[in-house]
Parts: structure tokens; C-alpha cells; sequence
């Protein structure tokens, strides 16, 4: 288990010595596939720059717009299942930094400790966790899901520079580790409330995760204003879709 691709010769061969090299190659292999080789931008570009300050205003507008609505959200949260109104989870962000990622909560206080239970149940390749008719799920909470009103408050994230409007899912270390050349290219830009994957996936049995990793990578090769406004026209028509479609 600790030799690979040597050969034994004789007494000469000093296998603590070569393990000890090999074991230091791989660390440092695994070290410079995992940091500093983030794609970069010019400062003025678009990615550079401009993004940020879109996101600025876009998370303004978003929150103005939402406010006669939150202190509602807040109430039924409250009257409908014990605990607290926010649910915060650590993402990496830019680079790697960790952030609490914000959102309505939607699941049943210590939902997370029951994941590793349902595991078994879970429908998706990859490490990614869903299950129909999920029983984690409060009284409101499948409405607050279906029509991505839990993420409003993850606007505040892109105030804060940890979030952007359009990116790669915001996902914890766990997931990130999978794939160290996929989670350099996603970690090159700020995690989006909503993105290309979002958009695109077709849910397909056993092909989800190859889509996430080939939507994340293209969304980073081909970013641009353009890309960014599709997305977000497209999210706009699923979530009033998905609005009507609950009633």
C-alpha cells in the first residue's frame, strides 16, 4: 500500500528514505493542484471590475424590492417551525475563504446531522444530497425552496463581496475537494446565487455531476456580461414559473 511503480533490489535499498520522497512529491503535487492557480483577469475588465459593481447594484434593487415581503417570510417562519429564522452554512468563496453563506431557513433545526441517516436515499451522483419529498423539510419550507425565496438573504452576501449575483453554486470545502482542477477554475470567481449549472442541468440519472463540473468550467472559460444577463433572464422566467406553478 505504500509502494508503487519501485522495484525492491536488495539490502542496498532504503525504503524508508524513498518512501519518505515519494510521500513528499505527492504532498507537494497535491499542494499545487489544490492553491494558487486561480484564473485572473485584467482589472478593468469586466470580471476585473465591472462584475462587482453590477452586483452591487443588483443586490440593492433585489433587497429594496423584497423588503414588504421579508418581515412576512420572517413570521410564518417563526409560527411554523422551532428555531431560528436564518440557517448560515460555511461556503468557500473567492479563492477558497470561508464565509457563512445566508438563507431562509427551510429544514427542521439540526437538519444537517440527519443527512448522513437518509444518505442512503440520496438521488444524486457526485457529492451533492437530495432526496424527494425530503421529511427535513418544515411546513413552508418546500415553498420557500420551490420558488428560491430562501435565498433572498444571501443578496446581503453579495453586498459583502462573498457572494456575486451570477457564479458557481456556493459549496462547502466537502464538495469542493472531489475535483482539485474543477474547484481552481469555481474558486476563481465569487460563488453566484444562481448560475449557468442552474440553468442548464437536465437532471439526468448519473450525469449531474459531470454537469455541474462542465457548466462551472465553461461558465469561468466564457464569462461575460452577456452570459451573465442570459442567466439571470433565465432564472427570472423559472422562478415565476415555478411561483405560478404553486398554486
Amino acid at each position: 500500500s505504500i509502494v508503487h511503480n519501485r522495484i525492491l533490489t536488495g539490502p542496498q535499498f532504503h525504503l524508508k528514505h524513498h518512501c519518505r520522497q515519494d510521500i513528499n512529491l505527492r504532498t507537494t503535487l497535491c499542494n499545487n493542484s489544490c492553491t494558487n492557480n486561480f484564473r485572473n483577469w485584467p482589472r478593468f475588465s469586466y470580471a476585473g471590475c465591472f462584475k462587482r459593481i453590477a452586483d452591487v447594484i443588483a443586490a440593492i434593487l433585489v433587497l429594496v424590492l423584497f423588503a414588504p415581503i421579508v418581515p412576512i417570510i420572517v413570521l410564518v417562519i417563526k409560527l411554523t417551525s422551532p428555531g431560528p429564522v436564518f440557517f448560515k452554512d460555511n461556503r468557500q468563496g473567492l479563492h477558497g475563504k470561508v464565509f457563512n453563506c445566508l438563507k431562509f431557513r427551510s429544514m427542521l433545526v439540526n437538519a444537517d446531522k440527519m443527512q448522513d441517516k437518509l444518505r442512503v436515499l440520496n438521488q444524486d451522483d457526485g457529492p451533492q444530497f437530495k432526496i424527494k419529498n425530503d421529511p427535513r423539510l418544515s411546513v413552508i419550507g418546500r415553498f420557500l425552496r420551490d420558488t428560491y425565496i430562501d435565498e433572498i438573504p444571501q443578496f446581503f452576501n453579495v453586498l459583502l463581496g462573498q457572494m456575486s449575483v451570477v457564479g458557481p453554486r456556493p459549496s462547502p470545502e466537502s464538495e469542493n475537494t472531489t475535483c482539485p482542477p474543477w474547484r481552481n477554475v469555481r474558486l476563481s470567481v465569487r460563488p453566484g446565487i444562481t448560475g449557468l449549472w442552474q440553468v442548464c442541468r437536465t437532471r439526468q440519472p448519473m450525469k449531474d455531476f459531470q454537469e455541474w463540473i462542465h457548466y462551472d468550467i465553461k461558465y469561468v472559460k466564457d464569462l461575460s456580461l452577456k452570459t451573465d444577463l442570459w442567466i439571470c433572464w433565465k432564472t427570472a422566467k423559472k422562478m415565476v414559473k415555478n411561483f405560478i406553478d404553486q398554486f
